[in-house]
């Protein structure tokens, strides 16, 4: 699918807008959801449980733990193309930028969401949708333009990079605490 021609000029670009307008649905839904979690809980209490979460995952990522987290295991749905040249990837960009659609290759939506669902604002919610949706993006990108096998690139440099992106994230989420 992503070597069809669907793929590039401005099919493409309708594919990114529908994964930053499924990152800001995600978005939105996780901040009204939480309005009413969050309000019996205090503030150490959700981010403690952020916390929870956050060790979690690490402890999945790092193999400690062998565990599966919810995830819709389905690729590309024909009916993408019945749609047409455009609305079609604005439509499966949307299911995939909601993370309704798909694998999800790590944990860490899992603590962005918890985060979003526990203690953001809306403003600062949207900010993490778009960031997951260009992070989708991104991958997709580099998939499509990288001259190797993308993914065998990644399993090389895995043991490098998860730690990397790990701690990039750790640093994120504790900057966000402290700002709050």
């Amino acid at each position: 699918m992503l070597s069809s021609p669907v793929w590039r000029g401005s099919p493409a670009v309708a594919f990114r807008v529908g994964l930053l307008l499924g990152g800001a649905i995600t978005a939105m839904v996780l901040v009204l959801f939480g309005s009413l979690v969050r309000a019996p809980l205090p503030w150490w209490a959700r981010w403690a449980l952020v916390g929870a979460v956050l060790v979690l995952v690490a402890l999945k990522e790092f193999g400690v733990v062998a565990m599966r987290f919810p995830e819709n295991r389905r690729l590309v749905p024909e009916g993408v193309f019945r749609l047409g040249r455009h609305l079609g990837p604005l439509q499966f960009g949307i299911e995939m930028g909601t993370g309704a659609r798909t694998y999800l290759p790590s944990g860490l939506p899992y603590i962005a969401a918890t985060a979003v669902l526990l203690t953001a604002s809306l403003p600062q919610a949207l900010l993490v949708g778009a960031g997951f949706g260009l992070g989708r993006a991104l991958m997709t990108t580099a998939n499509l333009n990288h001259p190797d096998d993308w993914h065998l690139a990644w399993t090389r440099h895995a043991a490098l990079l998860t730690p990397l992106l790990a701690g990039a994230f750790l640093v994120s989420l504790l900057g966000a605490v402290h700002a709050t």
